[in-house]
């Protein structure tokens, strides 16, 4: 029975760590997007980290060296001269609250000898409040500056996690967004 109970609880431990990715992605359907051969930054990276707290200056260059890691994977190179597209950013982070319809408790319970005796039902609603974070990822055409590709990536987070966790959820992040493009 112990080990049961140990069990169910590393269970909800790692289930509870292991927050799902959610990510789409909408495009030019005109655009041949596998002509995208190489790119630039549409801003410079100053001008991307203002006052921004969400986008602040190292979270900014983990998403920046993200996007430029797996792009260059594919094939993709930075051309600051005669890019095909440029690219674009953002990170924002949104709390959110969820709640459940109704958590019900019961409990029994007995008296000595069974002269005494009750029952108690509890409901409440079960609300949770969290963090979503969501990366948008846009290219631009180099020729008229048209939006032809924006990926977007949602996940809870926990703005107080370590750097390396917070450099580990970008960079999968960025992988999955990526991992659309080109569009099949």
């Amino acid at each position: 029975m112990k080990n049961s109970v140990l069990f169910l609880m590393l269970v909800a431990v790692v289930v509870s760590g292991c927050s799902g990715i959610t990510v789409s992605q909408d495009y030019a359907k005109d655009v041949n997007l596998r002509d995208l051969q190489s790119f630039r930054w549409k801003l410079d990276p100053e001008s991307k980290q203002g006052d921004d707290s969400e986008l602040s200056p190292l979270v900014a260059n983990r998403i920046r060296a993200a996007i430029e890691r797996e792009l260059q994977a594919k094939g993709i190179a930075y051309d600051s001269d005669v890019p095909d597209f440029l690219i674009d950013y953002n990170l924002t982070v949104e709390s959110k609250i969820t709640s459940s319809n109704v958590g019900t408790t019961v409990g029994f319970g007995t008296g000595g000898y069974g002269h005494v005796g009750g029952v108690v039902v509890s409901t409440a609603p079960d609300i949770r409040q969290y963090d979503e974070g969501t990366i948008y990822i846009d290219f631009y055409s180099a020729n008229d500056d048209a939006l032809v590709w924006r990926g977007i990536s949602s996940q809870v987070i926990d703005k107080h996690d370590a750097p390396e966790r917070v450099t580990e959820q970008i960079n999968l992040n960025v992988q999955k967004i990526l991992e659309q493009f080109p569009p099949q």
